[in-house]
């Protein structure tokens, strides 16, 4: 009976979490005026995710805050310019959905819309938590693990898109839980590509290992 009240009171500490965060998203992207603060808003929440997965740590209002703080210089340029990436991706698709005859045209584009909105949501990712990394390291890595682990970019993307669909529905449960949900199982399959990169380049680095011993004799 014992743990089956610690797993009830365990589940409602997740769920009230995850809609402090979102809420704290939501409102802190605002504050930016949506194009600036989308950006910092949602690399701290990325982080405090990683964190609470990991330790179960759990954020205050003013870690958020003081965390946006600090980082929304370098986010907030970073948000616009997806933002902005994005928006005139979906309206090249609409116009080629309006004015190009050709039936596969459209299906086309749109597999390689998908494509760059999952490298755009990688490589966001990938450099929201990361520390004192360059940007381009971070793209040479999420390039990596794109086309080293479909199966992963398969569940991410499925999983997103099924989220995508329920919050789509019900705007309540969006307003809820919509950006900290779909923004935690991002990051948990992120997580997953990152440590079977780091195994792999482990395993290379012992393998290298003896093969320099060998060349010092």
């Amino acid at each position: 009976m014992k743990k089956l009240q610690n797993g009830i009171y365990s589940f409602f500490g997740i769920v009230s979490y995850m809609a402090q965060l979102n809420l704290q998203w939501l409102l802190f992207t605002l504050l930016g005026g949506i194009l600036l603060g989308i950006g910092p808003a949602t690399a701290i929440t990325v982080r405090f995710l990683h964190d609470y997965r990991e330790s179960r740590r759990e954020y205050s209002f003013t870690d958020f805050w003081q965390a946006y703080k600090q980082n929304f210089k370098k986010f907030s340029l970073v948000g616009c310019l997806y933002t902005a990436f994005l928006a005139v991706l979906i309206v090249n698709l609409r116009i080629v959905a309006v004015l190009v005859a050709a039936p596969w045209i459209a299906p086309a584009y749109t597999l390689l819309g998908m494509v760059l909105v999952y490298l755009l949501l990688m490589s966001f990712l990938t450099y929201a938590k990361a520390d004192d990394v360059a940007f381009r390291e971070c793209l040479k890595t999420t390039l990596f693990m794109v086309f080293r682990y479909p199966l992963q970019a398969l569940a991410l993307l499925t999983t997103v898109y099924l989220f995508s669909l329920l919050f789509g529905s019900k705007s309540s449960l969006a307003l809820i839980f919509g950006g900290s949900t779909i923004l935690f199982f991002a990051e948990f399959f992120h997580s997953q590509m990152i440590q079977k990169t780091k195994a792999l380049q482990g395993g290379k680095g012992q393998q290298d290992e003896p093969a320099e011993m060998d060349q010092t004799l």
